[in-house]
């Protein structure tokens, strides 16, 4: 039987390769804190409960964006019925049993596991809030940095939340710069015993579209994206939205925004050779040529 851990770490893990771009091993083995081998597992078992877990020749993983969260493509009662007409069949069959091993398999992860992901992120909204009310620092255990994808722990200041507890705004240490951290992709929280000592240093801006924040909207973006890319940039940044208008062209849509910085999209526009046309501004094209890519990076 699957603990409570291990359902929350595949559910980390899938949204982890699902995120552009790809990971290496090296990555996955930081983000489950495990050996290399125990890494493979994991992978074969997302296989098994049937995700497309995509490996290319440099030994980069990921999972296709365009595939669900959901484990199994119908409901409990007929995975049930589904399980009593194979065992009818004849357990020796081994397609039978390879089915069987995946109804179970996606039946024990599935079990729960909103709830489980759900109350991880309350007990660390909670834990946040302790510490702003207490006025201490906080360590967020393994941070998955949405524009380097890096895995670290960070130190900071607590701040505030913004709207719907979506980010923490927090001064980093380490940095000396106010941030903003998503939720979702803070793996644990742990109250410090050292009290806030840079008050002074505190900043509040209400974050771009992208999550970035600073004094002002001073960088603008336009492009022209597929239908899939317009879908998984509004999954990724909800507040896209607004930026979002349909184009002349079927099945394709008009991007504009402001932006504070250009890291973020970036990423995406990288993550999405030939489905997205960029135009408008320069500075934002000439950042695009310049920026490294992941072989160069890695």
């Amino acid at each position: 039987m699957f603990n409570q851990n291990r359902i929350y770490r595949i559910f980390r893990l899938i949204a982890f390769l699902k995120s552009k771009p790809a990971k290496t091993t090296a990555q996955l083995m930081k983000l489950l804190e495990t050996s290399e081998r125990t890494v493979y597992r994991y992978l074969d078992m997302l296989r098994e409960l049937g995700f497309e877990v995509e490996k290319d020749g440099q030994n980069y993983f990921a999972i296709s964006s365009n595939q669900p969260m959901g484990f199994i493509p119908f409901t409990s009662q007929e995975a049930d019925y589904l399980e009593k007409l194979i065992c009818s069949s004849g357990k020796q069959n081994k397609l039978a049993a390879g089915v069987l091993k995946k109804i179970r398999l996606a039946e024990e992860v599935q079990m729960g596991s909103e709830d489980l992901v759900q109350s991880h992120l309350n007990q660390m909204i909670e834990q946040i809030s302790a510490a702003i009310m207490d006025g201490k620092r906080i360590k967020i255990e393994h941070y998955i940095s949405a524009s380097s994808q890096n895995i670290s722990h960070r130190i900071v200041e607590p701040v505030c939340f913004t709207d719907n507890y979506r980010s923490l705004s927090a001064y980093e240490i380490k940095s000396g710069e106010n941030k903003y951290f998503n939720i979702e992709r803070m793996g644990g929280i742990k109250i410090l015993r050292q009290s806030i000592s840079h008050h002074d240093a505190h900043k509040y801006y209400k974050p771009d579209i992208f999550g970035f924040q600073g004094k002002s909207l001073d960088k603008e973006i336009e492009m022209v994206l597929s239908l899939r890319a317009c879908t998984l940039l509004k999954e990724e940044y909800p507040m896209s939205s607004v930026c979002i208008e349909k184009n002349g062209k079927e099945n394709t849509f008009l991007f504009k925004a402001k932006v504070q910085s250009f890291k973020a999209p970036a990423r995406f526009v990288a993550g999405f050779a030939g489905e997205i046309t960029v135009r408008g501004s320069n500075e934002f094209i000439t950042f695009l040529k310049k920026k490294p890519t992941r072989k160069s990076a890695s």
